[in-house]
């Protein structure tokens, strides 16, 4: 196992977006290039995304590269991690970060601590929204609405049912605030531009609903403007859902809380913020105040009682002068993640820290069709004037020259030139991927990072320790895995295959959303991973008890009066005998050779009694066995608790070499001679 990696920071910032980039940018402005201070942002991306932009994203005008920036171009000077942060822990000043899965853990020591996570989405109220909603929080999902719509488009260019091809082509988008809005407008600008090219697609066919759950869109903007935007939009085709809620979403339909419904195959969520889990676990561990899951900030932006942690952006309660709370805009975390950079830096120096005064500029949203609404410096703008200030004023707030230059190119060519519409959407790779292996060939070895649960299709595969000693065969139709994704995904044996064998892969992030959601599966893995022990750890456990019983052969402690059944034993008799002799499972002799056949199962039993009836001229020879291991009577005790923990199973047969069966060996047996 590889060791984890530990770095000292002076100071550590949290999250890459607008708060921690301004914040990083202006502590490195300010420290001199002689200063040895370390400071470290770490971010779950390597970019910044320029979240205005995104909806011009999905409707082609702008190229997703061109609305993102490289962290490290813009805080020069600042060393930059790439890492999810997995634990803070408070009281020794340290992160545990994960690079990737590869990698082993970092820990990360600081003296001063900068939180500027943002805010997460949290669907999972509306029952079905996790599942169908398209997000518009990063590039990435502005790249998979995007590719989805024209794929709605290319579908329902071929689809002869109107009413299939309605529901293609009906876009639901929730939330009437910016992005909410931006994003239907941009969406009916894509289709009046590109509709001309799909010759079996009518204006008919096409609609987009806007669900809300205020009276008027734009509720951060005045009354009047929000008025303006609805009637510039449902002029345009938009059809709004005013004071209405999603209920519940399914693959084809969209339930209000109205009772009504909407058919359609496509949903956009701009809504469902949530606190970020790492701020909430920081709150709760330090005791800090919190105003709806942001931390509770003093002017200043340190968070009171620590003179060492700060916090900037969506996911601080910052004050302004008239005792609000600050919005949750670019502009107010642009602002902050600056101004904290620059206390920050006065604190270190031991000199005056300054307070947060920023009162907002206005407020602006592109509506789409070269329209807009804009209120700024009290002043109120629409129509093609608020479009143009909303270019003008973004593009200058875009950080980068290259950036500027390179939007202000597409929005130039985007007046001459037809809109895109390839659809390029990226082709992953399946969730489940199927793996050959020749014989011999090393699937992975112990202490290399664990991808996949593995479920062997055909073939075999030879799970072993560090020395080389066999820990379990798994064959054809059997699975493996779970203990590594259970624990911390690394492996602990290594897996050959023993012949020609095929797998399938089922990844670990797709194995964990599972068992996040069943509790019933987690349970039943969790079971099966014991059987994945060390052969230090089965020792361990027989160290527990005597050494003269662990020497003694199977033979000695085993149950020789067991109720058995004969494969030729009718349905009838065999119900008979189960409520006589009341046993979990029955061992099942053959008829004609009294060999073992395996074990009948209570449940199995009753299962094809209610499957098939009660057939008084069946046998259970007609109900398939269930395996259970099987030794010999000279078999040790200490081999035949392995052989159970293998297993997985608290049960053993004894059997000859004819595989006649001769008695019972349970772990029950084992611990009752044990305490004799």
């Amino acid at each position: 196992m590889q060791k984890k990696k530990k770095l000292d920071l002076e100071i550590a910032i949290l999250g890459g977006g607008f708060a921690g980039v301004y914040c990083a940018q202006n502590l490195g402005k300010a420290l001199s290039r002689s200063s040895r201070t370390r400071i470290g942002l770490i971010s779950d991306e390597n970019y910044m995304v320029f979240q205005p932009m995104l909806p011009e994203v999905v409707s082609g005008s702008l190229s997703p590269r061109h609305v993102v920036n490289p962290v490290r171009h813009l805080c020069r000077g600042i060393e930059v991690y790439k890492a999810s942060v997995e634990k803070i822990d408070i009281r020794n000043k340290q992160l545990t970060l994960r690079p990737g899965p590869f990698s082993p853990e970092i820990l990360i020591r600081f003296k001063h601590l900068v939180v500027g996570l943002g805010a997460k989405v949290d669907l999972a109220r509306v029952p079905g929204m996790s599942e169908h909603a398209f997000l518009m929080q990063n590039v990435g999902d502005a790249m998979k609405l995007r590719a989805t719509v024209l794929a709605r488009f290319e579908e329902a260019n071929l689809v002869t049912d109107p009413d299939q091809r309605r529901r293609l082509l009906t876009f639901v988008v929730v939330g009437g605030g910016y992005s909410g809005v931006e994003t239907a407008g941009q969406i009916l600008d894509l289709f009046s531009d590109i509709n001309k090219y799909y010759s079996n697609v009518g204006s008919e066919d096409f609609h987009v609903y806007l669900v809300h759950s205020r009276d008027h869109l734009l509720p951060t903007l005045s009354r009047s403007l929000g008025k303006y935007a609805q009637e510039k939009l449902a002029a345009r085709g938009l059809k709004l859902c005013l004071e209405r809620r999603v209920k519940a979403v399914t693959a084809h339909q969209v339930q209000l809380d109205d009772g009504s419904h909407i058919e359609s195959n496509t949903i956009i969520s701009t809504v469902g913020n949530s606190p970020h889990p790492l701020v909430t676990q920081l709150a709760a561990e330090t005791g800090v105040e919190t105003v709806h899951g942001r931390i509770k900030t003093t002017e200043t932006l340190q968070v009171p009682g620590y003179d060492w942690l700060w916090a900037a952006g969506d996911c601080a309660a910052v004050p302004m002068q008239n005792g609000e709370i600050c919005p949750s805009t670019a502009q107010f975390a642009m602002r902050q993640g600056a101004l904290l950079g620059k206390n920050l830096n006065a604190f270190l120096r031991a000199e005056k820290v300054k307070p947060f005064t920023f009162k907002g500029l206005g407020e602006l949203a592109a509506i789409g069709h070269h329209t807009a609404v804009a209120e700024v410096m009290g002043m109120k703008f629409s129509g093609f004037i608020a479009w143009w200030m909303w270019r003008t004023i973004y593009l200058s707030k875009l950080p980068g020259l290259d950036r500027k230059l390179r939007v202000l190119i597409d929005w130039t060519l985007d007046l001459f030139f037809p809109r895109d519409i390839n659809l390029l959407s990226p082709r992953y790779s399946r969730t489940l991927q199927e793996a050959y292996l020749r014989e011999g060939d090393v699937l992975f070895r112990a202490g290399e990072p664990a991808f996949s649960f593995y479920v062997v299709k055909r073939g075999c595969i030879q799970i072993t320790d560090t020395g080389g000693k066999p820990i379990k065969t798994v064959s054809a139709g059997e699975f493996f895995g779970e203990r590594a994704l259970l624990s911390d995904q690394h492996w602990r044996f290594t897996a050959t295959a023993a012949e020609e064998t095929q797998l399938i892969g089922l990844g670990s992030q797709e194995f964990k959303a599972i068992l996040e959601n069943s509790k019933g599966m987690r349970q039943m893995l969790e079971r099966s991973a014991d059987q994945y022990r060390s052969s230090q750890e089965i020792d361990r456990m027989c160290a527990t008890l005597p050494g003269h019983l662990l020497e003694q052969s199977a033979d000695s402690i085993m149950t020789r009066e067991i109720v058995r059944l004969r494969t030729d034993a009718s349905i009838i008799d065999t119900l008979k005998r189960f409520n006589s002799d009341r046993h979990s499972f029955y061992p099942l002799e053959d008829a004609s050779t009294g060999r073992l056949k395996g074990v009948l199962a209570r449940d199995d039993f009753y299962h094809h009694v209610q499957i098939h009836g009660l057939n008084r001229d069946a046998t259970v020879a007609a109900i398939p066995a269930t395996e259970l291991p099987v030794v010999r009577p000279q078999t040790s005790i200490a081999d035949c608790i392995e052989t159970m923990t293998r297993s997985g199973s608290n049960k053993l047969l004894i059997a000859d070499e004819s595989d006649k069966l001769l008695g019972l060996l349970s772990i029950r047996d084992v611990l009752a001679a044990a305490a004799e």
